[in-house]
């Protein structure tokens, strides 16, 4: 068992469980010939990524694939650890993200990069998060490949692109769920960002994102359904005008 937890596991539909990780988040899917996640956490978050697996009802012999939202190592650095135990697992990602995903460069920002913003405790905190969940080691999927239409038929699964975030970016709607997966081209919330702001849809902290004018137009277009699954922050829910955090 992992010694890490998540802030939270919600079942949000039948066959779709977000789990708010305890830095960054990922989503079991069941799907019609076995079990999928989007995202897989950091390095240190494998053995919980497959806990949640199991605790979503599915045996991890059934687990068939990875979507990748984006190559950043809180979003992909779980996936070597869940392929060494299980190589039969597909790792998918657009083709513009498909270096970032494979590694073991990306475009991502750097300790150094971040520079003076060290100087905010929330970044602080943040980082020394981020470091210990191992965000420092290197992290490479060499048998990542690019998805195509194909991937997706039949599937209650939809790529929709969401650039700017990183060049490869990628959004996932889940159309019977009423709901989407954003990665971290739309969040809820992110830990270098004040407490006190409710969790609702924005925009991430911008020192993170590659091109951020493309980022907000990526997020502009994306269509919002009743259910925002994010990359960082809890999953909520449109309530009238307002959004709500969603509970199990």
């Amino acid at each position: 068992m992992s010694s890490r937890e998540p802030r939270s596991v919600v079942s949000v539909a039948p066959g779709v469980v977000f789990v708010e990780g305890p830095v960054s988040n990922w989503v079991v899917l069941a799907e019609e010939d076995g079990v999928a996640l989007i995202d897989a956490g950091y390095p240190a978050d494998t053995d919980l990524v497959l806990d949640t697996v199991r605790y979503a009802g599915h045996d991890l012999d059934d687990l068939r694939r990875v979507y990748v939202t984006h190559g950043h190592v809180d979003h992909v650095g779980g996936i070597p650890g869940i392929l060494s135990r299980h190589p039969h697992v597909e790792v998918l990602a657009h083709a513009d993200e498909l270096a970032g995903v494979r590694g073991p460069e990306r475009q991502q920002v750097t300790p150094a990069e971040i520079g003076g913003r060290l100087a905010s405790p929330r970044v602080l905190r943040w980082l020394a998060r981020a470091i210990r969940a191992d965000a420092l080691r290197p992290t490479a999927v060499p048998t990542a490949r690019a998805f195509t239409g194909e991937d997706f038929a039949g599937r209650a699964i939809s790529p929709l692109p969401a650039a700017g975030h990183t060049v490869g970016s990628t959004a996932y709607l889940l159309p019977a769920a009423d709901a989407i997966v954003t990665g971290d081209a739309v969040v809820s919330r992110h830990d270098t960002q004040p407490a006190s702001w409710g969790p609702r849809p924005r925009m991430i902290t911008p020192f993170f994102t590659a091109d951020q004018d493309a980022a907000l137009e990526s997020a502009r277009a994306l269509p919002i359904p009743e259910i925002l699954l994010p990359g960082h922050g809890p999953a909520v829910h449109r309530v009238g005008r307002e959004w709500l955090p969603v509970t199990a």
